[in-house]
């Protein structure tokens, strides 16, 4: 889904016009950092259930049926979701229950909450900061963004592709979170101090970012839980590594040149320079089709990780894709993936064979680099 991580951003803010006043200030301080311009954006205050519901109505907007059943079949032949949940129905527990504002690109406005009890952040924690301002300017960093380089194009030029997607979300996400701490830096007064954030970087993992640990992200399977924070903390060391200083002219040209793959943001290293391999899919009639997808290395490390593997099972990703079916006896699938050496494939298939040993039907094959996964 496009806006997983913009949508999650909690707000505890004043209503009225004092309220537009300061989201006008910090609109100009969140474009002074990020060495953009900003044209300040509608701000509306709205209850905590009217916030809810407009949320609701984008994730009905996002969730295209062909879309959300291919990669709901997915996850249920990995087993990283239970097989009668709905992927809407998890996803809207979680963001109805995280939400506190957001800013939507489509009606270039800014919706804040007026009434809700807050969860502390990690970071503003951290600063001794009121984490109002500092949440708000990372929204308003989603604004800036839009106003600069068109979200909404960007968005739906990687909507058919997850790992893309969650690439493209993770640079959104990232670009916003390290404005949000170079905000917070600034007002703690720690800029002038010379402060150094990379151990602070380097030590946040994807739950640690998301904005309030609440029942329905406790009680979540770990591939939600993983999925919605990965944005905010590996995009956040992504654009870092981007950045390297005070120069945001690197992070203004990612967004014409898209991370490619999760693996990018995992390994930024391999921006623009280690791409995802083309894979050539088999043919095959085991249903109805639901489509094609790409799960890309943040997918497999979730389903190492739910399998007691470590992340190497991951590693050395080289491309992937996968079809989803649904049969008269339930959903089958084939996924095929490619490895950067013999040793990285052997090392998916070992996980591969492990992970479905209880599954009754399957097929686990490697050939040199490759590895093909059957579902039937």
């Amino acid at each position: 889904m496009r806006w997983r991580g913009a949508l999650l951003c909690l707000l505890l803010a004043a209503s009225g016009s004092a309220q537009k006043d300061k989201v006008r200030e910090l609109g100009m301080q969140a474009a002074q950092l990020r060495n953009l311009s900003y044209k300040p954006v509608t701000a509306q205050a709205v209850s905590q259930k009217e916030c809810v519901a407009y949320l609701m109505k984008l994730l009905d907007e996002e969730m295209q049926p062909a879309q959300t059943n291919r990669r709901e079949g997915f996850l249920k032949l990995l087993g990283l979701m239970p097989e009668k949940a709905s992927l809407k129905k998890i996803y809207a527990e979680l963001y109805g229950d995280q939400v506190r504002g957001l800013y939507d690109p489509k009606q270039k406005r800014y919706l804040v909450v007026t009434s809700a009890k807050g969860q502390e952040d990690p970071m503003a924690a951290a600063l001794g900061m009121n984490m109002d301002d500092i949440l708000t300017v990372h929204e308003l960093g989603h604004a800036i963004q839009d106003q600069h380089f068109g979200l909404g194009a960007l968005t739906r030029q990687v909507a058919q592709n997850f790992d893309q997607e969650l690439a493209a979300s993770s640079l959104f996400e990232g670009d916003a979170s390290l404005l949000m701490l170079a905000f917070a830096i600034k007002a703690a007064g720690l800029e002038s101090a010379g402060v150094d954030m990379s151990g602070a970087l380097g030590g946040l993992d994807s739950e640690q970012m998301m904005m309030g640990q609440s029942a329905a992200v406790a009680r979540a399977p770990r591939f939600f839980r993983e999925v919605l924070g990965f944005p905010y903390g590996q995009g956040m060391k992504f654009v870092s590594y981007l950045k390297r200083g005070k120069d945001w002219a690197p992070v203004d040209r990612a967004f014409a040149n898209l991370p490619e793959s999760s693996e990018q943001i995992l390994h930024p290293e391999k921006y623009l320079r280690d791409h995802p391999k083309p894979v050539q899919m088999e043919s095959a009639h085991l249903g109805t089709s639901l489509g094609q997808d790409t799960a890309g290395e943040f997918t497999i490390r979730c389903w190492a990780r739910e399998n007691g593997a470590g992340d190497e099972a991951a590693a050395g990703w080289g491309g992937d894709r996968y079809e989803v079916f649904r049969t008269s006896n339930g959903l089958a699938g084939i996924w095929v993936t490619s490895w950067d050496s013999d040793r990285d494939a052997a090392e998916f298939e070992k996980l591969a064979r492990k992970a479905l040993v209880k599954r009754p039907a399957h097929e686990v094959e490697r050939s040199g680099r490759g590895v093909t996964v059957r579902f039937l």
